[in-house]
């Protein structure tokens, strides 16, 4: 119940967020399907360091261009360049990547991400340790 509750919040924020409504349905596709597997664990043929790896997965099972790397800081080059903390934008961080859900009651970005805990997860980060703040890209 929870998890459809925030879903439908995310949903609407997205939308009001995106500029375009192409962007919008492209950044709601791909926070869906995070969402959907909140507490799924590595993906077969990811490495140890596995969030680029499962971003890149996520990017391809929404219809969109993956970048290609296992490696979360090459994500910094990926895609179009998003508004820092805008729901749909891709944070880069230096060992870590995620998708921008909404800000957590501590004023961090709350981001969903493969390999946080081990585990698809949703965790807070402060918006200064972002490196790169990207939308995905169409293939």
């Amino acid at each position: 119940m929870l998890r459809l509750m925030t879903s439908a919040i995310v949903s609407v924020i997205a939308i009001l967020a995106v500029d375009s409504p192409s962007m919008a349905r492209d950044a709601q596709t791909v926070i869906n399907v995070m969402l959907g597997e909140l507490g799924a664990s590595r993906p077969t043929g990811c490495p140890g360091r596995w969030c680029a790896c499962y971003m890149d997965a996520v990017l391809v099972r929404s219809g969109l261009q993956p970048l290609g790397s296992n490696r979360a800081v090459d994500f910094a080059g990926y895609g179009e360049p998003a508004e820092p903390g805008t729901v749909g934008a891709i944070m880069v961080m230096p060992h870590h990547v995620g998708v921008v859900v909404g800000l957590c009651d501590n004023g961090q970005v709350q981001i969903v991400s493969g390999n946080y805990s081990n585990t698809v997860a949703l965790g807070c980060y402060s918006p200064s340790r972002a490196i790169a703040w990207r939308a995905p890209v169409r293939s």
